[in-house]
C-alpha cells in the first residue's frame, strides 16, 4: 500500500558541494515535521552519503545517486520524479528554507492557491557562507545572513504580467514569476506543465525555464511578503562567483554549460557565458516552447548589458545584434539598444548613489554576523520573525 503524500517535497540537486547539502539537508529535517526531503547527488565524490549519516535512514529523506555527468536540467527534471508531496519546492544545496514554510503551504492547500513565492526581485533574506569574498567589499559578507524589511502580507500576482515583466528585464532574473526554484508551486499544477510541454525545466538555467512556464499554467499564483525560503551563497556556487566576479567567459568551456553535449546556441543570444545570456537563452527557450505571442523578450535590453558588462566579446555582441537587426529590422534593433543603454546606465548610477550612502555589504539590510552556517542564519532568521510575528494569512486577503 503507498504511503500517503506528504504536505511538502523539499528538493535538492547537488553537485560537489557535499558539506553544504548535508548541514541543509539535516537544518531542513530537523524544522520540517511534514516535509519530505530529496537530495539528489552528481558529485564526482560519492561522499555525501556518509556525511548525512543517520538521515539515510529516515523515512522522509530519500537519497538519490544520479549519473555523474548529467547537465542540471536533467538533473532537475530527474529529481522532480521523486518528489510526491503536494507542494514541490527546490533549492540549492547551499540554500535552506525559511522559518513557517509549512504554514505557507498549508495555507496554499487549504485556499487552493497552485504557486507562492516569497520574494520578488530581491532576496528578502538570504545568508553567505564563510569564505565568500567580494570585488568590493572583500570579506564583509562572509558568515552573514542580510534580512530586509518584510510585511508578512499575501496578494494574488497576474502571471501574465510577471513573465512580461521578466521578459522586458531580459536576463535579470525571475523578477515576480511564479516558481519551482524558491517557491511553492502544486503537484497539480507540475503535472499540467509536464503534460502540456513533456518536461518542467529545459534551457540551460531551470529557474528560469520553468517559471515561465509554471506562470503560463497557473491560475492562482501569490506571493506572501515573508521569508519561507532561506537562499544561500558559497564560494563554490554561482552566486559566490558573481559576488566575486570570477565568471569564466568562455561559453562552452564553462562548467555549467560543459555537460550540455549537443546545445545548439540561439543566434539571438551573445556566444559568451554570463549569468544574462544563461537566463536570456532559457527564457527565449521558453516563450518559443510556449508560442504565445503574449511573450516577447526584450533582446535590446540583454545586448546593452552585454555591451557594457562584457566589452571583451564585443564581436559576438556585434553578431546576436545583426540577427536581431536582420529577424526584426534596424529601426527596432539600434534605436532601443541605446535607449536600454541609458536606463542601464540610470540604474546603475542609483546603485553607486545607494552604495555612496551606504558604503557596507547588504546595504541598508539589518545583518546578523559570525554565522558558520546555514543551520545558523536559519536559527537567527527564525529569532527574527518570531519577533516580527506569525504570518497573518490565516485567511485570503
Amino acid at each position: 500500500m503507498p504511503l500517503p503524500s506528504p504536505l511538502l517535497s523539499i528538493v535538492i540537486p547537488t553537485h560537489n558541494r557535499q558539506q553544504y547539502a548535508a548541514i541543509t539537508a539535516s537544518k531542513i529535517v530537523a524544522e520540517c515535521l511534514n516535509a519530505e526531503v530529496i537530495i539528489s547527488d552528481t558529485s564526482d565524490q560519492d561522499t555525501l552519503p556518509g556525511l548525512l549519516g543517520d538521515l539515510m535512514t529516515y523515512d522522509q529523506v530519500t537519497y538519490v545517486r544520479q549519473p555523474r555527468e548529467i547537465d542540471v536540467v536533467s538533473h532537475f527534471e530527474a529529481a522532480l520524479r521523486h518528489a510526491r508531496g503536494e507542494y514541490v519546492l527546490f533549492i540549492g544545496d547551499d540554500d535552506c528554507v525559511g522559518p513557517q514554510i509549512e504554514a505557507v503551504a498549508e495555507w496554499a492547500r487549504a485556499s487552493s492557491i497552485d504557486a507562492v513565492i516569497s520574494y520578488r526581485n530581491s532576496f528578502i533574506a538570504n545568508y553567505y557562507w564563510p569564505g565568500i569574498r567580494s570585488k568590493y567589499y572583500g570579506n564583509q559578507y562572509s558568515g552573514k545572513l542580510f534580512l530586509h524589511p518584510f510585511s508578512s502580507r499575501a496578494w494574488r500576482l497576474d502571471a501574465v504580467q510577471t513573465v512580461q515583466a521578466a521578459l522586458r528585464d531580459l536576463g535579470r532574473g525571475l523578477g515576480s514569476m511564479p516558481r519551482a526554484y524558491h517557491g511553492l508551486v502544486s503537484r497539480a499544477l507540475v503535472d499540467r506543465v509536464i503534460a502540456k510541454h513533456g518536461a518542467l525545466f529545459g534551457g540551460v538555467s531551470p529557474d528560469i525555464y520553468s517559471a515561465i512556464l509554471i506562470a503560463s499554467e497557473a491560475t492562482d499564483p501569490w506571493c506572501v511578503d515573508f521569508p519561507f525560503c532561506l537562499p544561500g551563497g558559497s564560494a563554490p556556487s554561482t552566486s559566490g562567483s558573481g559576488a566575486a566576479r570570477s565568471d569564466t567567459p568562455k561559453l562552452r568551456e564553462h562548467p555549467h554549460i560543459q555537460p550540455f553535449r549537443d546545445l545548439a546556441w540561439d543566434p539571438l543570444i551573445p556566444d559568451f557565458y554570463s549569468p544574462y545570456n544563461v537566463w536570456a537563452y532559457s527564457a527565449k527557450k521558453a516563450v518559443d516552447r510556449l508560442g504565445d505571442t503574449r511573450f516577447r523578450p526584450n533582446f535590446p535590453r540583454l545586448y546593452a548589458c552585454c555591451l557594457l558588462y562584457g566589452r571583451d566579446y564585443g564581436d559576438a555582441v556585434a553578431k546576436a545584434i545583426a540577427a536581431h537587426a536582420a529577424a526584426f529590422g534596424a529601426l527596432r534593433t539600434y534605436p532601443a539598444i541605446v535607449r536600454e543603454i541609458a536606463r542601464e546606465g540610470a540604474f546603475q548610477a542609483r546603485r553607486l548613489g545607494r552604495r555612496a550612502l551606504t558604503p557596507r555589504a547588504g546595504g541598508s539590510a539589518e545583518s546578523v554576523g559570525d554565522l558558520k552556517t546555514i543551520a545558523d542564519a536559519y536559527d537567527a532568521l527564525d529569532d527574527r520573525c518570531r519577533i516580527a510575528g506569525s504570518i497573518p494569512i490565516l485567511d485570503r486577503p
